[in-house]
């Protein structure tokens, strides 16, 4: 008997979407103090959205314009980000980078869980048993080696067989 796992897209999970306002609202709130203005009105203001303290434009020395382009062509944002801070503190740069991915890096995962067991050279594959799920920002389009990559640093080898599927 064999454990499988099959790993395949979740085109309607939110991992990654609620993983990138956790780290917005993180950074706003702990670390970047700043105002934010934005150019495209059709999407939300995602940092003005996560601080919880209010502040004006003219509270602040300096600003960082960050542009943030999707996959289709309303998908665009420009953020101007007013703040105090130096431009190469690292908070305000992982606060950039994160912006950068409003629209693109969210890559959810399922995974199904089940036991294979072969007679007379036939494969009987039992209902799973476990599903769980991952997600992957870092790289914007992974493929398979990355998904399974990320899958045992989360997870490690629980598997005698892997199905990646997809797309």
């Amino acid at each position: 008997m064999k454990t499988v796992i099959r790993i395949s897209t979740d085109h309607h999970g939110d991992g990654a979407y609620r993983c990138f306002v956790d780290e917005i609202n993180y950074l706003v709130n702990e670390e970047v103090n700043c105002y934010c203005e934005v150019a495209n009105d059709k999407f939300i203001n995602i940092v003005e959205q996560e601080k919880n303290y209010a502040t004006s434009e003219g509270e602040f020395a300096n600003k960082t314009v960050v542009d943030a382009i999707g996959y289709s062509q309303g998908e665009w944002q420009r953020y101007t980000i007013h703040h105090n801070l130096e431009q190469d503190n690292d908070e305000l740069h992982r606060l950039v980078c994160e912006l950068r991915k409003s629209f693109t890096h969210m890559n959810d995962y399922i995974v199904e869980k089940f036991e294979r067991t072969e007679i007379n050279g036939k494969n009987f594959d039992a209902e799973p048993h476990d599903y769980t799920t991952f997600s992957i920002r870092h790289i914007e389009f992974p493929d398979e080696q990355d998904v399974l990559v990320e899958y045992t640093d989360i997870y490690g080898v629980d598997y005698d067989e892997c199905i990646i599927e997809i797309n």
